[in-house]
This record gives C-alpha cells, sequence and structure tokens, in this order.
C-alpha cells in the first residue's frame, strides 16, 4: 500500500478535506493525515486515518519517513512558497521548487508558515514536502534539488524587528569578542549577522544584530560587564530592516552582491552592513527603504 501523509492546518471547510482524501484513495493511496485543528472530521473513508498532534508538521515528517510515503503534503491557507510577501507585494511568484538548504535559509529569514525543525528532518530524511492549498493544485516542492535554479534569486524577505548594536574601541586581544556574545548568550538573547572588521591600532568595533524587544536588556548585560569587556561605546540603530536574497546559485555565481548593490544603489538606498553566506546575502538599511528595496530587487532580479 502506497502511503501519502498530509498536514491539513484547517479543517473548517470539511467538503475541501474531503476531496483531497478522495482524490488520493481513488488512486489506491492510503491517507494519513495531521492536525491541530480544533475542528473534527466528521466523515468516514476507507483508507485515511486522522491524528491530532501538538505538532502535526513534525509528526507528519516523521511518519512520512517511518511509512515511505511518496511525499508529505502541507496543505496551508495561502499555498506554496514565494519569491516575496504575497499578502504585501502582488509581483510575488510562486516558487515551483526549492532546495531543502533554501527553504531552511527562507525560514530563518522571516518565513514563518513552516519552522527550521520541519524542514531539518525532511531534510535528514530525505522526504519530498509539498507545500499547497485546497484551492490550487500546484505546490512548492521542497527536496534535495540536482542542479540549481535558472533563476539565481528564488525569494526575498523582511525582517524589521531588529535593531543594530556596535560596541567601539574593544580591545584587540584574545577573548574578548567571546566574553561579550557569552554574556548574551547566557542570558538566552538572540544574536545575528556578526560583523567584525580588522583591528586598527590595536582597537577594533564590532557589529551585530538583536531582536528590537532585546534592547534594554541587551544594552544592560553589556554594561554590567564593562569592566571585562572594555568597550567605549554602546550605540544602537533600531529604525532598521535586513533584507534577505536567497537561492542556491548564490554559491556557484559570480557578482552577484554586485548586481544587489547596484540596485540599491540606483534606487537611491543606502546600505549600513552586507552579509552573506553560501545561498544569502543580507543587508542592513533604513527601514523606510525597505518595502521599496523589495520592489526593485524583485523587479530586476527575479522577474
Amino acid at each position: 500500500m502506497a502511503y501519502i501523509v498530509q498536514y491539513i492546518k484547517d479543517f473548517s471547510d470539511k467538503e475541501k478535506v474531503k476531496n483531497v482524501c478522495e482524490k488520493y484513495t481513488k488512486l489506491a493511496y492510503k491517507v494519513k493525515i495531521y492536525t491541530h485543528s480544533i475542528y473534527t472530521c466528521d466523515f468516514c473513508m476507507d483508507n485515511v486515518a486522522v491524528e491530532y498532534s501538538e505538532n502535526p508538521m513534525e509528526q507528519a515528517v516523521l511518519a512520512a519517513d517511518k511509512l515511505y510515503a511518496e511525499k508529505c503534503q502541507f496543505y496551508m491557507e495561502r499555498g506554496g512558497i514565494y519569491s516575496v510577501d504575497p499578502y504585501l507585494f502582488p509581483q510575488a511568484e510562486k516558487i515551483k521548487e526549492m532546495d531543502y538548504d533554501e527553504a531552511i535559509e527562507l525560514s530563518a529569514n522571516g518565513y514563518n508558515d513552516i519552522s527550521q525543525d520541519v524542514i531539518l528532518a525532511a531534510k535528514r530524511s530525505s522526504t519530498r514536502l509539498e507545500v499547497l492549498s485546497f484551492d490550487d493544485d500546484e505546490p512548492t516542492t521542497i527536496k534535495e534539488v540536482a542542479g540549481v535554479s535558472e533563476k539565481i534569486i528564488q525569494s526575498i524577505t523582511k525582517d524589521t524587528d531588529l535593531a543594530v548594536v556596535t560596541l567601539t574601541e574593544i580591545p584587540d586581544k584574545k577573548g574578548v569578542t567571546y566574553h561579550i556574545f557569552k554574556a548574551l548568550s547566557d542570558e538566552n538573547l538572540y544574536v545575528d549577522s556578526i560583523m567584525l572588521p580588522a583591528a586598527n591600532q590595536h582597537q577594533q568595533d564590532i557589529s551585530f544584530c538583536i531582536k528590537a524587544e532585546d534592547r534594554q536588556n541587551v544594552e544592560r548585560i553589556l554594561l554590567e560587564n564593562h569592566d571585562k569587556l572594555q568597550f567605549k561605546d554602546i550605540i544602537v540603530k533600531s529604525n532598521i530592516a535586513k533584507i534577505s536574497v536567497m537561492g542556491a546559485a548564490i554559491q556557484t555565481q559570480s557578482g552577484i552582491a554586485a548586481r544587489l548593490l547596484e540596485v540599491l544603489y540606483e534606487s537611491d538606498i543606502n546600505v549600513m552592513s552586507i552579509f552573506t553566506s553560501e545561498i544569502k546575502i543580507s543587508v542592513i538599511l533604513e527601514r523606510s527603504h525597505a518595502d521599496w528595496a523589495i520592489h526593485e530587487i524583485h523587479k530586476k532580479l527575479i522577474r
């Protein structure tokens, strides 16, 4: 018996749920559904089993691996994964296929429909994920992709819940940076996108991103440890946004950062900082410029 495992977020439209089940049972599949919906399934169907769970997405991926299911489907409100948030940007395009690593980066940078842990679990078990809705049969498929997409940049995310902290004139000696981030880690405070330029005259500045809501706690902890850390000043910028562009092709194509910065330059947008990984480029800029930056990047580098 072949299996299809599904996560269904909303059971309120039972007719749509029933139609989805019938679609596969007619093809001789056995359907295993996971949900945390408050609605109950009031229809009975051969080869369909429904389980309620506090962590239905994770359970669906684990079950798909255990049952050797052909795929694991997530039925979401908007269905699919888009090049940019479709609720905010009408030019958003559905992504047909994503590599696991692209999806993981996307989840880490503002896409909240599916958590990193779920995608990592799917990657570990090589479980094929499909993200779709009841009203759209064209899913976004997450799997190991051979080669890279024709599009260098697959998606763009925006994070405005951030602040940038800069510590100035830190002594250039062993252990100082460790003590900075150890003090913040001990308080379970989020830190991201660390920038540490080369030392100048035995001193250096260091910048990093934090959650905007953590600003007071971060400043308090750093000041409490001032004697150990020996920085001169703390500078915090709150009115900022982090724009991240992602795509597996970034690791194989040259000049992508230059093209991205060219788009921002032509749009008269100043970049405060830039951070890169194998498949991601992130820029820090003024929050008021974020939406325009996304619009221009999407128009010139995705379309």
